[in-house]
């Protein structure tokens, strides 16, 4: 019973410490004006070779969906390349923001992108001419794209708004994931 207890209270501790860093992540943006148009970059993820989504695009596209729905104007810009000769990340995130409701006329695609260093340098001709730009992923996720846009394009920092990326508890599991790999790549950087 004792190691129970020992699991539970380190699962609660991990879980805790997890919601604080995507909720820091998630912070110092402005919230976006729905009266302005708004560019929302769902950054990419691995499909499966058959195009079926992995649950890291669905979350990331629930979050662009989210955070545009409110805009009566602005796209949703799915990033990502064909891997493994099947539909492009970009493709499948698609299918998955008009099965949410997202109007197809919405959607821009962007197919090139391997990286989220490319995500952002390729979506920027999709997006400089919007007054309002969000990144849809997991908010440790986004704010490295934003620093991304930061180093590749300042002039546009300044139209960052936040997307509606934060959610107590919401898919907990994913959001241990993007932590321990945004470790392992800080880790990696050191080396």
């Amino acid at each position: 019973m004792q190691a129970l207890r020992v699991v539970v209270a380190a699962a609660a501790a991990l879980t805790l410490a997890v919601e604080v860093d995507h909720a820091r992540a998630s912070r110092g943006l402005p919230r976006p004006d729905v009266d302005r148009p708004l560019a929302v970059v769902v950054l990419g993820y691995r499909s499966s070779r058959r195009g079926r989504p992995h649950p890291l695009q669905r979350w990331r596209v629930a979050i662009g969906v989210r955070s545009l729905s409110r805009h009566a104007e602005g796209v949703l810009v799915l990033s990502g390349a064909a891997r493994q000769g099947g539909p492009s990340e970009a493709r499948v995130m698609a299918r998955l923001a008009v099965d949410a409701g997202m109007p197809p006329a919405r959607l821009v695609l962007e197919e090139e992108a391997t990286t989220t260093w490319e995500n952002v340098a390729l979506t920027v001709p999709l997006v400089e001419a919007y007054p309002q730009i969000a990144y849809a992923s997991a908010p440790t996720h986004a704010a490295r794209a934003r620093a991304y846009l930061a180093r590749q394009r300042p002039d546009l920092v300044a139209r960052l708004v936040a997307a509606e990326d934060y959610r107590a508890l919401e898919r907990p599991g994913l959001k241990i994931a993007t932590t321990a790999r945004r470790f392992v790549r800080l880790a990696q950087d050191c080396w």
